[in-house]
């Protein structure tokens, strides 16, 4: 029996964590290969995301179908979600914690501060690499030349589709280094932290997709059977790869197999979704320094839980999309609002659980998260045709009453003549 990719990924990763358990030395060219990894496709992915952009934009207005309004129903759906999950974590874990008598708000610094990142995140390679791609899409659709264009597009959109089918045999290599370099960056801190947080995260991130699942499976009537596959084999990969960025050649290719929808709206929700859903993400930074403030001796009460959640999700759209990344972009603001006694040792342990554990659990539900959006997406399309067959049928329904009654009335015309 053959094992699926993402599986054979998933069981790579837990080879490494074994090998680095079992061999009493730390091996180096883990962590080499890792890195040297995340630094060659970070280097890529605006290329890659330019391509996959430009191509799906250009596809959906020659097919007829209007891309502005899927990048806006993107755009809004993964905005909600983010805010959404961001909140509900911080409602669950503030009920773990006690009230304060009296709590100040975010300080002015720390609104500054978010609104650099905001302004920042526009001018990341990635993201100006998407706003590009739509623009000179729209902007040659208006041209003679825009036929050629798309033939173009879609001829080196299968070049990069070939590259990926041959980058994703490497794949096992990679999240068996992942594995042993995630032992390897355990550190010192306690093992139940770790334990605790995943679990928290995992929590979390279970109830906000079984959510999203039911509110999918209502508006796409997609069957439950077949959405589990596609959620299983998604979760595996974010779990092994543990980054949203490296995981979407994979995503891509999963998506297409299990759903017949528009390969360029998926393509493109998808690639959107790579750099701005951050919903596991948000619930992740929220769990961890939920768990550092108690490993801490951190007085960390409810009201500076609830502080954090509007906060966070507008980082996370802000964050460089790499691991860990939403939490060292986000600590400056958790600083600010809870006040450890020891500002050092917080930021290190809520790191070392982000980087070292958390962060493959948020990159999974990122990842089934971004697919289900590009369905409600690819729903919205499908209604938009039903509409589109409805009003097309009417017509013709009307034409042929309209010829049928001429037709009575000519040859009723034409028997009063005669008579």
């Amino acid at each position: 029996m053959r094992v699926r990719l993402e599986y054979l990924l998933l069981l790579s990763f837990l080879l490494g964590v074994l090998i680095a358990y079992v061999v009493p030395f730390k091996i180096g060219l883990f962590s080499i290969v890792v890195d040297s990894f995340i630094a060659g496709f970070l280097f890529l992915s605006p290329v890659i995301v330019f391509v996959i952009i430009f191509n799906s934009t250009c596809s959906l207005m020659l097919e007829g179908y209007v891309a502005g309004a899927a990048i806006r129903k993107s755009v809004v759906f993964f905005g909600s979600l983010v805010l959404g999950c961001s909140l509900f974590a911080s409602f669950v874990l503030s009920s773990l914690l006690l009230p304060a008598t009296a709590s100040r708000g975010v300080s002015a610094e720390a609104l500054y501060y978010i609104m650099q990142v905001i302004l920042l995140s526009s001018l990341r390679p990635v993201t100006l690499a998407l706003v590009v791609g739509v623009i000179l899409a729209f902007a040659l659709s208006h041209t003679s030349i825009f036929r050629r264009v798309v033939i173009l597009s879609r001829s080196i959109y299968g070049i990069q589709e070939r590259v990926f089918d041959i980058l994703v045999k490497v794949f096992p290599i990679i999240a068996l280094s992942l594995g042993a370099t995630l032992y390897y960056n355990l550190g010192n801190v306690s093992l139940e932290a770790y334990a605790i947080s995943m679990g928290l995260t995992f929590s979390l991130g279970f109830v906000a997709l079984i959510t999203l699942l039911v509110a999918v499976m209502v508006s796409t009537r997609t069957g439950l059977k077949q959405l589990g596959r596609y959620s299983a084999r998604m979760f595996a990969t974010g779990l092994a790869i543990g980054s949203s960025y490296l995981a979407l050649p994979l995503s891509l290719s999963i998506f297409k197999q299990h759903f017949q929808t528009a390969g360029s709206v998926s393509d493109l929700v998808l690639t959107l979704g790579s750099s701005l859903n951050r919903c596991g993400s948000v619930m992740g930074v929220l769990a961890v320094s939920f768990i550092a403030a108690r490993y801490t001796g951190t007085d960390f009460f409810s009201q500076q839980m609830l502080l954090l959640a509007v906060p966070v999700a507008l980082i996370g759209f802000g964050s460089p999309g790499i691991q860990g990344g939403t939490l060292l972009v986000s600590m400056p603001l958790i600083l600010d609002v809870i006040m450890p006694f020891n500002p050092v040792k917080f930021t290190a342990i809520a790191v070392a659980i982000f980087v070292g554990g958390t962060t493959f659990i948020q990159a999974a539900v990122n990842n089934v998260a971004s697919g289900y959006v590009a369905l409600l997406v690819a729903s919205a399309r499908i209604d938009r045709d039903a509409d589109i067959e409805c009003e097309c049928l009417d017509s013709i329904l009307l034409n042929r009453t309209k010829r049928t009654n001429e037709g009575a009335w000519v040859r009723w015309t034409n028997n009063v003549a005669r008579r």
